[in-house]
């Protein structure tokens, strides 16, 4: 496993899904520690002074691949102070302080797996979804509700990889 580090990233996009759910892509300023499909992070949005301590942060699933070290994806639902703090400060090009990876929170694909994930939740199987290959030999059930269709979070890629990973099903609902 990584020893945990500290980069400082740029925010490259802010995704608005509605209902004040937002996906955040950043750019690190330099490769990020090898990671794990369903490892987490935490995102400071102050300024971090490597002399001092770890300003106040939120820890979120790392949403993007574990392949592309050049690149880290967040979602985050606006639930508390902090995470409307983050909705009324992210912005194209702010610069913020990630902290990663952490967490032992792993599918393990050399076993059948049942997912069962609601809203952002998703995230940290995103990864794992992502990487699956048709010729992956156990079976993948997922079950994955939203409050709305519009928050199926990466359905695209979902129902995609259920469609060519025959060992896949993926089960979809909202209220």
């Amino acid at each position: 496993m990584s020893t945990p580090r500290k980069i400082r990233c740029i925010v490259e996009q802010v995704t608005n899904h509605g209902d004040r759910v937002y996906t955040v892509a950043l750019k690190p300023e330099r490769a990020v520690p090898a990671f794990l499909p369903g490892q987490f992070l935490h995102l400071t949005l102050d300024e971090y002074d490597p002399s001092g301590f770890w300003p106040e942060s939120r820890v979120f699933s790392i949403a993007s691949s574990p392949v592309d070290r050049s690149a880290l994806a967040l979602i985050y639902s606006v639930k508390g102070k902090y995470t409307a703090r983050m909705e009324a400060e992210l912005c194209v090009g702010k610069s913020v302080w990630v902290k990663l990876p952490y967490g032992e929170f792993v599918v393990d694909g050399r076993m059948d797996a049942i997912l069962i994930a609601g809203g952002t939740g998703i995230t940290a199987f995103q990864a794992f979804i992502e990487g699956l290959t048709p010729q992956h030999p156990n079976k993948v059930v997922l079950l994955y509700g939203a409050r709305r269709p519009g928050l199926l979070l990466g359905r695209e890629i979902i129902e995609g990889q259920a469609r060519i990973v025959e060992v896949m099903k993926a089960f979809l609902f909202s209220e």
